[in-house]
């Protein structure tokens, strides 16, 4: 019975929520319990308050304009409370604002808010510098021009949508990527706590499609919408404006919700911005594709790095535990997997292998720094002469296949590219030495890079 009971009830908020999503709202946010249907139904919140005494919305009953700094806080604390009830226990809050002078006082608003916020349940996640290079003309006497925002970002609770991997960074990595590859997510670099995400002049809003006090930037949503939803999701905004979150979220195939006091903001919404901000979204499948391409590139690119350095890590770590190994050169391959190899260490004939040698290298590699690479790795050992077994193993290796020759060290580019067949002739004679160095033998693979450290990387990757 009492299950009939709660399923009914579910479906009553169902139908609720139904009715309430995909709109603009006109309504006082201080009001959401009467707005919204009762239960958990909101995966993200991402709004920008009212600025309390520096715009005057020319509405009776706004929330900040004319009103003490103590009434603006509890009416917000009122909003957001209302916010913490039809969020979902794995949903999140993004709250942009800023500091304020008034009566020549700083009024500390994102932090006297987010002391408040806290108090209610929300956890406080982290805070983030938004760089929007442009500013309202204000100026104050031991105030300078200010060009950022904070953004707030709450959850619920301590388990929270949070999808890392969608907003990585792939460009203007140099040097370090290139000599550290194991530091570095295959995925990208996450992002800093400074966003640069510039507010486009009010003219070039699409032929002035938003007229609005300080309309968030899409891209700025977009990136929090991937950060902290799935397609499907809800997305809230309860001081909507011109409301360029709702229409982000539509494009991204979310459900949006929206509340306002203001009804030519909500004319605004439905005549221009949605129209305009789908407009925009029509290259947008193009660019993820082109996105997609590239990230699977650096991907690559990164587990090719670790493939190639971690052998040399492994002689590195072996002289310094052990001493001296007598290496004539090692065979790396790539395995099955994106992050399989198969290692073999190649001795001259009839020089043997030390003893307990990969007892040892195996040891060595359960330990980080070697642990810390992600790789799968197959060790062998053998003679020189035996590399040929070693290759033919992989019934995509032949006498004519290509590999590439990594020496003293440089594992991020190969010095000389050469045939099997080529390789195992040139061991014949004494040329072999010319690739040889006091420090590291050299490294024979079939994993192709040749990369400049300097250069920041261009979507582009091994052949």
């Amino acid at each position: 019975m009492l299950s009939r009971c709660m399923k009914r009830a579910s479906k009553n908020i169902q139908r609720s929520v139904g009715q309430v999503i995909n709109n603009y709202h006109i309504g006082d946010s201080r009001r959401l319990n009467e707005l919204l249907p009762n239960g958990q139904f909101v995966d993200v919140t991402i709004t920008s308050p009212p600025y309390w005494n520096l715009k005057d919305y020319e509405i009776k009953s706004q929330i900040g304009f004319g009103q003490p700094y103590e009434d603006y806080l509890a009416d917000l604390e009122k909003v957001f409370e209302s916010v913490y009830e039809v969020t979902k226990e794995r949903g999140s809050l993004w709250v942009v604002s800023d500091t304020l002078k008034h009566k020549g006082e700083v009024k500390l608003l994102p932090f006297d808010l987010a002391q408040r916020l806290q108090r209610m349940g929300w956890v406080l996640q982290d805070i983030i510098i938004w760089n929007k290079d442009k500013t309202l003309p204000w100026s104050h006497k031991g105030k300078l021009r200010n060009i950022f925002e904070y953004i707030a970002f709450f959850s619920k609770s301590r388990k929270f949508n949070y999808h890392l991997g969608r907003v990585r960074e792939i460009h203007q990595l140099r040097e370090w990527w290139v000599r550290y590859p194991e530091r570095y997510s295959p995925e990208g670099k996450a992002p800093a706590r400074v966003w640069n995400t510039p507010i486009p002049r009010q003219g070039s809003w699409s032929n002035n499609w938003v007229r609005h006090f300080n309309p968030l930037p899409p891209e700025l949503v977009r990136r929090i919408l991937l950060l902290t939803t799935n397609e499907g999701d809800v997305v809230l905004d309860p001081f909507a404006g011109s409301g360029i979150v709702l229409a982000v979220a539509h494009e991204m195939r979310r459900d949006y919700l929206g509340v306002d006091l203001k009804r030519t903001y909500q004319s605004m919404f439905r005549k221009t911005v949605l129209p305009a901000i789908h407009n925009m979204y029509q290259t947008a499948p193009e660019e993820e594709i082109k996105a997609r391409k590239q990230s699977k590139r650096f991907s690559k690119l990164i587990w090719s790095l670790r493939m190639t350095k971690y052998p040399k890590e492994i002689i590195r770590l072996y002289r310094e535990v052990h001493g001296s190994i007598g290496l004539e050169a090692v065979h790396v391959c790539r395995g099955t997997s994106r992050n399989s190899i198969e290692i073999a260490f190649l001795f001259r004939h009839p020089n043997p292998v030390p003893p307990s040698f990969l007892e040892r290298v195996r040891n060595l590699s359960k330990k980080p720094p070697l642990s810390k690479y992600g790789l799968q790795v197959g060790l062998t050992s053998g003679t020189f002469d035996g590399l040929c077994k070693v290759c033919f193993r992989h019934r995509r290796v032949n006498a004519s296949t290509v590999l590439y020759v990594y020496t003293g060290g440089r594992t991020y580019a190969w010095t000389q590219r050469i045939t099997l067949s080529e390789l195992l002739e040139l061991n014949k004679g004494e040329q072999w030495s010319e690739f040889s160095t006091k420090r590291y033998p050299p490294i024979i693979s079939d994993i192709n890079v040749k990369l400049d450290p300097r250069s920041p990387f261009i979507a582009r990757e091994e052949g």
